[in-house]
């Protein structure tokens, strides 16, 4: 009996740590930013026609950003972000020794939902608007969850297209 209850209790703790141990494999990307603005000395002229080209690509990008994403250009993207989260990801997949996929399980006007099953076992869905690109992610891992979790992660696919 006493066997039977400390096999149960390591079984527990083995998925506890497999899922700490997934939780920094698709991590959030962070951003840098400078502390002290660059100064640069240009003529008036210079300038003017450098601002006039900048609303000009301002606008473009603008206009890309609101470009609706295709499914296969999310499923892309969300792949490159788990791969630069978790450099070793990629050599697993190519490996083939663990079931680690990615799959569009829906997808309508207003939301694409991505499918990713980690090497861990773990279910994680990656929410995105197809035309902001905006996404958050929640997980479920069987015997250790009772059901699926929002995690705090979000993150812009659009970052991670190639």
């Amino acid at each position: 009996m006493k066997k039977k209850v400390i096999c149960k209790i390591m079984i527990t703790l083995a998925m506890a740590s497999l899922l700490m141990a997934m939780m920094g494999g698709c991590g959030e990307k962070k951003e840098t930013k400078e502390s002290d603005p660059v100064l640069i000395s240009e003529p008036i002229s210079s300038a003017a026609s450098t601002e006039s080209s900048e609303a000009g690509n301002a606008s473009e990008d603008t206009a890309k950003q609101q470009e609706k994403l295709t499914d296969d250009q999310i499923l892309a993207a969300i792949q490159n972000y788990c791969y630069a989260g978790n450099p070793e990801l990629e050599d697993m997949v190519n490996a083939g020794e663990t079931p680690i996929y990615w799959e569009v399980t829906s997808s309508s006007e207003s939301e694409v939902v991505v499918l990713f099953r980690s090497y861990t076992g773990a279910l994680i869905r990656y929410y995105v608007d197809p035309t902001s690109g905006e996404t958050y992610v929640t997980e479920f891992v069987s015997g250790v969850m009772t059901e699926e979790q929002r995690t705090d992660e979000t993150f812009n696919v659009r970052e991670y297209l190639s």
